[in-house]
């Protein structure tokens, strides 16, 4: 059930040329044309639709670099070259993650443009919705990983050719939001309920409003982003909480609580991620291993233990002393058994209704956080206590290992600090390992801060400054563009 895709060669000149395409679900590409001779009836722009959700793949083959192994939650101690540059945020302007990041993307976004630039060969109305709505969900998506990692970025919004240098400018990040803004409004209302069982990897009008709901709260704009939420509380179609946490993983894929996420397919010639590899501890991978102050007992209570386990990979072995020795990896939510090397079935997670509800209680409590809590608020669905409750309850499995539930008079959230405070220790817990820290650091202005402490904890002899928070615009695109393209501040 998982689409199929050509490997290009991408940057960001070929917004343009032509465009590998592929049948949605099982079926290999048949050829590359040329746009103008391909896209000429509405089974032929659906293949492009595919091809958006193909080019978008390989992204999360570098975002668990870029934003997992950025955050206090991983680090590795043994690999050397680029991925460490990141690592330790010592990259140049040269790092190849750093330049593929930017050039898949864009290729992702590319791709998103001439399905829409050939909407109108589409004559079924309905599917030309779906289309539309695939086409800027999917850019959108593209733009948010963009500027949260890269600060002003070229906004490319139609096919254009490949020496229109006028393309190339960095437009700020407001206005960049702004059009990612239109394309999930658009999103949400083109977009069907759901999809067939068949075609059910494809973006649904609930996660439009989820991630147009995240991008709100990174904007502060926490009013607009109630009522997506909010709406999504009150009619959530067929998203819900499951009610154990370890059945979100593993060989469930797709299940009820996954709004949104992208597939692979294991030992399938490419088809598959590098992310189980990598975050486990196998022979030749980079070993994703888990930061101490994370893993420890202080974010995970013996009570949390089912969270624990899940997010982390135990080992325990004998050191060159004769005692024992146990190491924590990172990769317990992709575990592929089966999977060969750099080929792993796993999914990748975007967007699941656990953030939903968090996102809520976060929101609410920025909103009306300086309103003490009463006790009606335990059991007010409208309340960020109920929201925050409800992630820790499922948390702990069956009782008596549940996670307590905070009371409303607790002193651990009787303020809107306290109860940020918490909200982010839940967040770090519940979406450990899935790219979600790096991007909440960010939005909370906690990145330089807890990073730092980050390092000091490991003794390393590092500290960060405000312009690390943004990765460097690489300079093959800089050299490109023929210097139309600015460096971000601070690289050189």
């Amino acid at each position: 059930m998982k689409t199929k895709y050509f490997i290009l060669s991408f940057t960001l000149v070929l917004l343009l040329t032509t465009i590998g395409c592929s049948k949605f679900l099982d079926k290999e590409p048949v050829s590359t044309y040329v746009e103008e001779e391909y896209y000429k009836n509405t089974d032929q722009v659906e293949t492009g639709v595919i091809g958006c959700y193909a080019a978008v793949r390989p992204l999360y083959n570098l975002d668990y670099i870029l934003a997992g192994l950025r955050s206090d939650d991983a680090y590795i101690s043994e690999a050397e070259g680029d991925i460490n540059q990141i690592d330790g945020f010592g990259e140049t302007t040269t790092n190849s993650y750093v330049s593929s990041y930017w050039q898949t993307a864009y290729f992702a976004i590319k791709q998103c443009n001439t399905v829409l630039k050939y909407l109108d060969s589409v004559t079924d109305p309905i599917k030309k919705n779906y289309f539309e709505g695939e086409a800027k969900f999917l850019r959108a998506h593209m733009y948010f990983n963009l500027v949260r990692l890269y600060g002003d970025v070229p906004l490319v919004t139609k096919s254009v050719a490949y020496n229109d240098v006028s393309s190339y400018v960095r437009i700020n990040k407001d206005t960049v939001y702004n059009q990612i803004i239109a394309d999930f409004k658009v999103a949400i209302q083109k977009l069907p309920a759901s999809w067939t069982t068949a075609e059910i990897a494809r973006a649904t009008n609930y996660a439009a409003k989820g991630m147009l709901a995240k991008v709100y709260l990174t904007q502060k704009d926490y009013a607009n982003a109630k009522i997506l939420l909010l709406d999504l509380l009150q009619n959530p179609g067929q998203y819900q909480l499951l009610p154990g946490y370890k059945s979100i993983f593993g060989n469930n894929e797709m299940n009820a609580e996954i709004l949104y996420a992208v597939r692979f397919r294991g030992n399938s010639n490419g088809l598959g991620n590098t992310f189980t590899y990598n975050t486990d501890r196998q022979s030749g991978s980079v070993g994703f291993r888990a930061a101490s102050d994370f893993r420890g007992n202080t974010p995970f209570p013996a009570a949390d233990s089912i969270r624990k386990s899940q997010t982390f990979i135990l080992y325990t072995g004998v050191n060159s002393t004769g005692g024992l020795s146990t190491s924590y990896y990172c990769g317990g939510k992709f575990l592929d058994p089966g999977s060969v090397r750099n080929d792993g079935g796993a999914d990748f997670i975007v967007l699941r209704y656990a953030d939903v509800i968090l996102m809520y209680a976060e929101t609410e409590n920025e909103i009306n956080g300086g309103v003490p809590l009463v006790a009606s608020d335990t059991s007010n669905p409208q309340s960020r206590l109920y929201q925050l409750n409800r992630i820790r309850i499922r948390a702990g499995g069956a009782f008596p290992k549940a996670v307590p539930a905070y009371t409303y008079n607790s002193t651990t959230i009787n303020t809107q600090d306290k109860f940020r405070i918490a909200i982010k220790a839940e967040r770090r817990k519940e979406f450990g390992e899935e790219d979600q820290r790096w991007y909440d650091l960010l939005r909370w202005g906690d990145a330089v801060t807890v990073m730092n402490a980050h390092f000091s904890s490991r003794s390393i002899n590092t500290t960060i400054l405000p312009y690390q928070t943004l990765f460097p615009i690489p300079q093959r695109e800089i050299d490109v563009s023929g210097g139309i393209i600015k460096q971000n501040p601070g690289y050189h």
